[in-house]
């Protein structure tokens, strides 16, 4: 998981280069369950509207991404399943670890939480 930090790091460089493919939007539906007097994380960013799946990857349906969300709003150890290619399992990995949150918050005091969120491709383009 420490790489997808490092991918992060990469990605969130103003001189990375620009991935190529295309950017695909899914709609996200989130389930998971704060703990007893707990607030649950809220998203604040994601860069770009979803993931740039790579030019001959492919993505269809429901991919589940279960990942933490740090007491500083930080994403980490992001897991893909679902009907993904590797190629876009990790450029999906790579958007959702992009993006920060509100952390959620117990006792009044920011905590790390494990998120889930079903992402719903299927409008997503074909393979090119």
């Amino acid at each position: 998981m420490r790489r997808l930090l490092l991918l992060l790091s990469a990605a969130a460089c103003a001189h990375a280069p620009v991935e190529e493919g295309v950017e695909v939007t899914p709609v996200e539906i989130v389930r998971a369950e704060a703990g007893e007097g707990q607030s649950a994380p809220v998203r604040k960013a994601c860069r770009g509207k979803g993931p740039r799946i790579p030019d001959g990857e492919t993505v269809s349906g429901t991919v589940t991404a279960v990942y933490l969300v740090g007491a500083d709003g930080k994403v980490t150890d992001v897991k893909i399943t679902g009907n993904a290619s590797p190629g876009a399992s990790k450029a999906i990995a790579r958007y959702i670890a992009g993006c920060t949150y509100k952390p959620a918050m117990r006792d009044g005091k920011p905590v790390a939480v494990h998120w889930r969120g079903d992402l719903n491709f299927t409008k997503a383009p074909a393979t090119r």
